[in-house]
C-alpha cells in the first residue's frame, strides 16, 4: 500500500522528478509512525534520537529504521541530531493533503478495496503499533487468548495448519511453542524480504495480535464443540468452508505484519507467507 516499494524510490531519490518525490514523500505520509515524525521535526526544527524514541513510544532500532526509510527528506546533523532536509521543508511547506490525493495515484482504499484493506487487518495493526503501551499489552492478551483456546479444545497449530493433540496440557505446550516459532519464521521472512535489518521488535510483537483470526477459528470451534456440532456430517462440510476462510485470513493477516512492521510490498509480503503455509501444510502432513 503506502509503503510498497519505499526501498527503490529511496535509492533512485536523487534523481526524482518534483511528482516523484510527492510520491515518496507521500508514501511516508501513510505510515502513522513517519508522519508523527515529520510532524515533531517541523515543530521543533530539529531533535535528538533519544527525544523522538521518548515521544514516540518506540525502540531505538524502529527509529533508526523509520528513519533510513524517510531519506532524503530528514537528515543527520551532529549529536544524533535529526532534522528536515531542505527538500522536506519545502515540501511540508507547499504541499497539502488534497494535493497528494489530487496529484498521485497514492490514495486510501475506497469502495470494496477497503473491506478488503481492512480484511488484511492492516489498519488495525497501523493503530496499535503507534506506542509500545498500546502494542505490547493487546499482543500479550492476544497471545493468552490463542493458549487458552489451544488448551480447551486440546488442539494446536503447526505453524499455520492445526492439529488435534492428546491431553489438554500437551495442547497448551505445543501452542506455546508453535508461538515462538511462528515469530522466528516471521523474521527470518522480513529479512528475506529485504535483505536489511531493523523493525525485529515490531515484528515479534505484533505476531499474536495478527492471530486474531485463529482466535476466531478456534471460537467458533468451541462454540460448535460445545453444542455438539463438530462432529454432525453435513455440518463437517460447512466447518471445512469456514476453516479455509479463516485460513487465508490468517495468511492476509501475517502479510499485513511484514507489510507494517518492514515495509515491504503487498506482493513480496503474501509471496512469503504463502511459502510459508505450504511449508506449514507439509510438516502437518509429514510429522
Amino acid at each position: 500500500m503506502g509503503q510498497e516499494e519505499n526501498l527503490d524510490l529511496v535509492n533512485g531519490s536523487k534523481s526524482l522528478e518534483p511528482k516523484d518525490e510527492k510520491l515518496l514523500f507521500y508514501s511516508l505520509l501513510k505510515n502513522p509512525v513517519r508522519r508523527q515524525i515529520i510532524t515533531l521535526l517541523k515543530e521543533n526544527g530539529s531533535m535528538a534520537a533519544s527525544d523522538l524514541k521518548k515521544l514516540l513510544g518506540i525502540s531505538v532500532g524502529t527509529l533508526y529504521y523509520h528513519l533510513e526509510f524517510m531519506q532524503p527528506f530528514v537528515v543527520k546533523t551532529d549529536k544524533r541530531r535529526y532534522r528536515l532536509s531542505e527538500k522536506g521543508l519545502r515540501l511540508v511547506d507547499s504541499m497539502k493533503v488534497s494535493d497528494f490525493l489530487a496529484e498521485t495515484s497514492v490514495s486510501e482504499p475506497a469502495g470494496f478495496r477497503k473491506y478488503v484493506y481492512a480484511f488484511t487487518l492492516n489498519p488495525l495493526l497501523q493503530r496499535v503499533q503507534l506506542t509500545n503501551t498500546t502494542l505490547v499489552p493487546v499482543s500479550l492478551a492476544s497471545a493468552m487468548v490463542y493458549l487458552l483456546l489451544s488448551w480447551r479444545l486440546s488442539n494446536s497449530q503447526l505453524i499455520l495448519h492445526f492439529r488435534p493433540v492428546g491431553f489438554p496440557e500437551l495442547a497448551l505446550l505445543y501452542a506455546a511453542g508453535n508461538l515462538v516459532f511462528l515469530i522466528v519464521l516471521m523474521l527470518v521472512a522480513g529479512f528475506l524480504t529485504t535483505f536489511k535489518k531493523g523493525g525485529e521488535a515490531l515484528i515479534a510483537a505484533t505476531v499474536p495480535l495478527a492471530l486474531t483470526p485463529s482466535n476466531l477459528l478456534l471460537t467458533v470451534f468451541a462454540v460448535l464443540s460445545g453444542f455438539g456440532l463438530l462432529g454432525n456430517g453435513w455440518f463437517g462440510i460447512v466447518s471445512f468452508g469456514v476453516y479455509v476462510f479463516f485460513h487465508v485470513w490468517q495468511m492476509a493477516a501475517l502479510a499485513a505484519v511484514l507489510v507494517s512492521a518492514k515495509g515491504v510490498s503487498w506482493e513480496k509480503a503474501v509471496a512469503a507467507v504463502v511459502a510459508l503455509s505450504y511449508i506449514s501444510l507439509f510438516l502437518s502432513q509429514n510429522l
